[in-house]
């Protein structure tokens, strides 16, 4: 039996590992969650047991005391240190995980504690929680979650609720689609015919196309910006889930993994010479995945996976306007849980400027308020977007330049507009969607001196920020904690120098006609930096009598 802290750490790696920063995490545990954990790291479960079985056996022997809760032991000293508690929040989210849903696709709360009871071996006290878990006491342990997410520049989206409904809240926010939501969506991906070639974004546009079952999936399909995105991933991993070899019986325990695909988005350069458009892969990392030395096949060899970032592998391949249209797929090998690599067949790709190098392009998200995009599309909805452009809800400079094969790239695009209901999408619902920014207010960060390649931020190297908004004011407040920094209305589009002196975790919330958007910075200070480690190899560097130098190194030939 895996012990419990082998159970933390691995929840907490299984929900952080491959999150860009500043993204958003959901501790999300079910049955599938544990047994994919678990595969991962140890292999088949012990003693002809599930891996659900073997987590809830652990958790029982370390959370409880006879026939009562004994968590005391799980709050954390330390603010950096990985939080002792995840692995019995994972316990509580795994009895919402299996809650029956109305015809709303609400969860039906009266029975939760019921249901917690019966995860961690207790009984129902008179109160109607399990002895020795008094109301309010595990919402510290949230905190401690919360707490250790910021200091890595991630966000929880464990929220409470109102009333009675504070506590129970917690864990029934962290189950994004609940079982029962994705047997149906399992259903209605194999009776449609879903490939499994498709990105999230692709899926979501498409299951909006189509129809949708229920009214909890109608729900979450309607959500925007990072909130989307999550839903995007959860709905790609359930589309992967369909396609994955090994699947058994939907009601039956799987003894296997079905290998998953990454999924890659598009990383824009320049020819250092000619200036024309090169165009190359941007793998996304897996959540959820344990990373391993991996490798893409392509015609002429095979080529590394290095992270770049995090959530991102460093750009690589040529994509062809040709491989554009048709999508592409190519193995990959050192990994027994991924065994593909696909570029998804689209018709658009909106890329944003990447941070971390100035005048290049990638598909690294959604684009907030205010930014300078670069639209690839294909000509026949050039027609929509002029459309859109004569609406006043986008704008770009120029004319559109041609790549070759029907794709044609718009420079310097942007959204000017926020009246988007009022323009029909015409042929272009997916390129509609995709534009129409997720609120009405965005926070910006310039320049400053990262640590490391999309990381914390050096103390005196900081950022500015500026806040973007479709109407003509804006306020902004940023907090260290629960120490108030900086508040103030500030116009929307200047730059705002902000005093991130110490070391910390920063939030930004801009504010603007009741509409608020928030950003988390962490700051690190200077004994925190690491240098980094470089291949050396006898190809690199300058031959100088008999000698080769390579930056600051000399070795013999």
């Amino acid at each position: 039996m895996a012990g419990y802290y082998e159970w933390n750490t691995a929840l907490i790696e299984h929900v952080t590992h491959g999150a860009p920063v500043g993204s958003t995490v959901y501790l999300e545990v079910s049955d599938e969650t544990l047994n994919r954990v678990g595969i991962q790291r140890w292999g088949s479960p012990p003693d002809n047991r599930t891996w659900r079985e073997d987590f809830l056996a652990t958790v029982q022997d370390n959370c409880t005391s006879g026939e009562r809760v004994a968590t005391d032991w799980l709050l954390s000293s330390t603010p950096q240190a990985p939080p002792l508690g995840v692995a019995f929040l994972g316990a509580m989210v795994l009895a919402a995980s299996n809650m029956a849903t109305d015809a709303q696709g609400q969860l039906h709360e009266r029975n939760y504690f019921r249901r917690l009871s019966d995860v961690l071996g207790v009984p129902l006290g008179s109160q109607g929680r399990p002895p020795g878990l008094p109301t309010g006491a595990e919402e510290p342990l949230w905190r401690d979650w919360l707490v250790y997410l910021r200091s890595r520049g991630l966000d929880s989206t464990a929220k409470g609720g109102e009333g009675p409904r504070r506590f129970i809240a917690y864990p029934i926010s962290q189950t994004l689609i609940p079982e029962g939501e994705r047997r149906r969506l399992r259903r209605l991906i194999s009776e449609r015919g879903y490939p499994a070639g498709w990105d999230g974004e692709t899926l979501a546009s498409r299951l909006r196309a189509d129809g949708l079952p229920s009214t909890k999936l109608r729900e979450l399909l309607s959500r925007t910006g990072a909130a989307a995105e999550d839903v995007q991933m959860s709905l790609l991993d359930v589309l992967q889930g369909v396609h994955a070899a090994g699947e058994e019986q939907e009601e039956g325990h799987r003894l296997t993994l079905g290998a998953r695909q990454l999924v890659a988005g598009l990383y824009r350069e320049e020819h250092w010479r000619t200036g024309e458009a090169e165009y190359r892969l941007f793998p996304r990392q897996p959540r959820g995945i344990r990373l391993a030395e991996m490798a893409v096949h392509f015609s002429w060899g095979p080529e590394a996976l290095k992270l770049e970032r995090p959530g991102f592998y460093q750009p690589l391949g040529e994509v062809t306007p040709a491989e554009l249209k048709a999508g592409m797929r190519y193995e990959v090998t050192g990994s027994p849980f991924i065994d593909a690599l696909v570029l998804p067949a689209r018709d658009y790709w909106v890329l944003r400027q990447d941070p971390e190098a100035q005048g290049l392009y990638a598909s690294l998200g959604t684009p907030g308020v205010g930014e300078h995009l670069l639209l690839l599309l294909r000509d026949n909805l050039l027609a929509d977007l002029q459309r859109f452009q004569e609406a006043e809800l986008v704008y770009w400079p120029g004319r559109p330049e041609p790549l070759g094969d029907g794709w044609l790239e718009i420079r310097e695009l942007m959204v000017i507009g926020n009246h988007w209901d009022e323009v029909p999408a015409g042929a272009a619902r997916a390129l509609h969607e995709a534009l129409r920014p997720p609120g009405g207010v965005s926070v910006h960060l310039e320049g400053g001196v990262r640590a490391e390649r999309g990381g914390a931020y050096l103390a005196g190297a900081a950022p500015a920020v500026r806040v973007m908004s479709f109407a003509l004011d804006a306020h902004l407040r940023i907090c260290r904690g629960d120490q108030e920094i900086f508040a103030a209305s500030v116009p929307p589009g200047d730059v705002v120098r902000v005093p991130f002196d110490e070391p910390g975790t920063y939030d930004l919330v801009a504010e603007s006609r009741g509409v608020q958007a928030l950003r988390t910075v962490r700051v690190v200070g200077w004994e925190e930096l690491r240098a980094a480690s470089i291949e050396l190899n006898g190809a690199g560097g300058t031959e100088v009598n008999g000698r080769r130098i390579w930056g600051a190194h000399v070795w013999e030939q």
